[in-house]
């Protein structure tokens, strides 16, 4: 099957299966950049909607036919650059930082040989490398509520000033881009975020419609396309539901979602329970992110997105989307069990209206994402100790030691499943018109 978009009368983009390979090996969330790089082109031009219903995708060219819509992207799970400001004493460590799990080498920018290069080149002190992990980490207070540590303050490097920087992991993108006629920076910006924290809890609706504004105002009016890839639709998601409706069809002509995140992440959340990222990225064990990321881990396992499938076992004890804080209080994840609670996506108004009432965005909405490939949705456990009543932290309970449990798979894309990608069908407009999929695609 090829996908074919017009570019406003002047190019056409064909992209199939075969063009479409993904180029980073993990569990999830990171999959799904090849379809970033292609199909964002569909999401640029304003695809128009399916034949015979009555939701087309408005282009939104009130400055000339040829006129090509900004486009404000924004990233997938640990694919920002964040500004890490760390104030000890009085002294201040000032450092830009890339999680390394996410960013390969070759894409970091200036040259940097590794994550921990590039951020001792943005001014990290090597010899307080190691004190990174913990300055990243969240703390979780009885309520479940997420903080920075003391006297650390993280926020994106810049807001849409500078791709390159902003977002170096998809910067192959941004290349098919400008052969096609954006620019970056002018027409085509980045907008990172805080990754570590659930939304709501960073600055991304403000830093939003911030970049949405200057994206409208820089094109003459055109109406911005807003593009999605991962743990960033979410973001996109939940912005577009709190903001005033009013506001967002002046504003934004349509939301394209690739690879996207529109609920919790059932296998992810075996990284709250294993030892936490760390520049070498040499054990296996090792979860790509730390395991207090609330952005990642509190989000809960939606019912309504799972229904009863069997996600975890331990022995003969299975667990299913309703038992996602059981399972963090048997792995020992006592304070993420506590954050699951404040931050569930199913006990909050903006989510409950697409999810539970199934009601469409007040713009049209697009998704592309891969199926047909066995994925893994969750992991077995040979009958580990659960937790003791003493016991507060996963490492003290069996799941943290078990390395590589056996894996619960289901279709998908090989990193992303099917169920997770396709949740938006309980609430877009026409999911036979607005969801898309790519057999075989990884």
């Amino acid at each position: 099957m090829d996908f074919i978009a017009k570019v406003f009368g002047f190019t056409k983009v064909v992209l199939r299966p075969s063009e479409l390979k993904s180029d980073f090996n993990r569990s999830s969330i990171g999959k799904g950049l090849p379809i970033v790089l292609g199909l964002l082109l569909i999401a640029a031009v304003g695809l128009t909607g399916c034949a015979g219903t009555a939701n087309p995708v408005s282009t939104a060219k009130p400055v000339g036919e040829d006129a090509l819509a900004p486009v404000v992207f924004v990233p997938g799970l640990g694919m920002s650059a964040l500004n890490v400001q760390v104030l000890i004493d009085k002294d201040v460590t000032d450092f830009d930082f890339l999680l390394p799990s996410m960013n390969p080498i070759d894409i970091l920018p200036q040259g940097a040989a590794s994550a921990l290069d590039y951020s001792v080149t943005n001014g990290l002190p090597r010899e307080e490398a190691a004190l990174v992990p913990t300055w990243m980490s969240l703390l979780i207070d009885d309520d479940g509520a997420a903080s920075n540590q003391p006297g650390v303050s993280v926020a994106p490097v810049s807001l849409g000033r500078d791709f390159a920087a902003e977002c170096p992991r998809y910067l192959a993108m941004t290349n098919q881009l400008a052969a096609a006629g954006w620019t970056l920076d002018a027409n085509l910006f980045c907008l990172p975020f805080d990754y570590r924290y659930a939304p709501g809890g960073n600055s991304f609706v403000s830093d939003f419609m911030t970049l949405v504004e200057r994206a409208v105002s820089e094109a003459g009016g055109q109406r911005a396309v807003v593009a999605c890839h991962s743990q960033g639709c979410l973001m996109a998601y939940h912005a577009l539901r709190v903001l005033d409706p009013a506001w967002v069809q002046a504003k934004v002509s349509v939301l394209y979602g690739f690879a996207g995140q529109f609920s919790g992440c059932s296998d992810c959340l075996r990284w709250a329970f294993q030892p936490g990222w760390s520049w070498s990225l040499d054990d296996q064990n090792e979860s790509p992110i730390d395991p207090s990321w609330v952005g990642e881990l509190a989000l809960d396992l939606q019912p309504s997105v799972y229904g009863d499938a069997v996600l975890y076992r331990n022995g003969t004890k299975e667990y299913r989307a309703t038992d996602a804080r059981a399972l963090l209080q048997d792995a020992g994840a006592v304070a993420m069990s506590r954050a699951t609670g404040a931050y569930t996506l199913e006990n909050q108004d903006w989510f409950r209206r697409g999810s539970i009432d199934g009601e469409p965005l007040p713009i049209p909405s697009r998704f592309v994402f891969g199926v047909d490939l066995t994925t893994t949705v969750g992991y077995s456990y040979d009958s580990v100790a659960v937790r003791a009543g003493s016991c507060q932290e996963p490492e003290c309970a069996g799941f943290w030691s078990a390395v590589s449990p056996s894996v619960i798979t289901s279709d998908g894309d090989g990193g992303d499943s099917t169920l997770m990608n396709a949740a938006p069908k309980a609430w877009t407009s026409s999911s036979a018109c607005d969801i898309r999929t790519i057999p075989g695609v990884d």
